[in-house]
């Protein structure tokens, strides 16, 4: 290899650890925002007797739509991973003596410039999201609302009053709510549970094998 290669790569994993850096960034961001939220909706819900108990319904929907931002993003920065370990354990590791991961690393890279494609589908990323921040965001919210229900405007006498406050207004009956509520909880539970861990998904593909790419082209990002 010449020192025009070499000069190339060097530009190349510093241009993608960059990237690297500012995906890592943008998905603090995401969730930073979605504490924020979920905390300043509580403060909101319980401070207040007026306050309608579906503030935190709200809160439970704007984690959700956080969480699909910070999935997206999730693929973008696993790529990136994906990219510099290729670089990093194929074309480092033998300048510095050791072993190659991976022989045919340059027809990966190539084809991945050529065409990138996400190396983790949205529902995937989606599912590790929740298992690592947003599964314990959801059930803060929801049992800040169950409290919500339960202390205001008095606490209930009975199953029956504490089940009516469940009702959104003259538009959604308490049973609807409920449902709702708990199938979005139960399948989110399950979503993250049944999730592989990071470390899983990080385990790179083997020496000569591209890894499996499931997620749609990148090439009109």
């Amino acid at each position: 290899m010449d020192q025009a290669f070499h000069t190339a790569m060097a530009h190349f994993y510093r241009a993608e650890m960059q990237r690297m850096t500012v995906w890592r960034t943008r998905l603090d961001t995401t969730t930073n925002l979605a504490v924020l939220l979920t905390a300043g909706m509580t403060t909101f819900a319980l401070g207040s007797r007026e306050t309608p108990h579906f503030i935190m319904l709200l809160a439970l929907a704007l984690d959700a739509v956080c969480m699909l931002f910070e999935a997206r993003r999730y693929q973008h920065l696993h790529h990136s991973k994906w990219r510099l370990r290729l670089l990093e354990g194929a074309y480092l590791s033998p300048l510095l003596g050791g072993p190659s991961s991976d022989h045919c690393w340059q027809e990966h890279m190539v084809t991945d410039l050529a065409r990138p494609r996400f190396t983790l589908t949205l529902l995937t990323a989606m599912r590790l999201r929740l298992r690592r921040n947003y599964l314990m965001l959801l059930w803060f919210a929801t049992a800040v609302w169950l409290t919500k229900l339960f202390i205001h405007p008095t606490s209930p006498e009975h199953i029956a009053e504490f089940f009516g406050r469940l009702a959104v207004g003259d538009m959604l009956p308490p049973w609807f709510v409920a449902a709702s509520a708990l199938a979005f909880l139960v399948t989110s539970t399950a979503l993250a549970v049944f999730s592989p861990s990071e470390e899983t998904l990080e385990d790179w593909a083997p020496p000569c094998q591209v890894p499996a790419v499931t997620g749609k082209s990148r090439a009109n990002d």
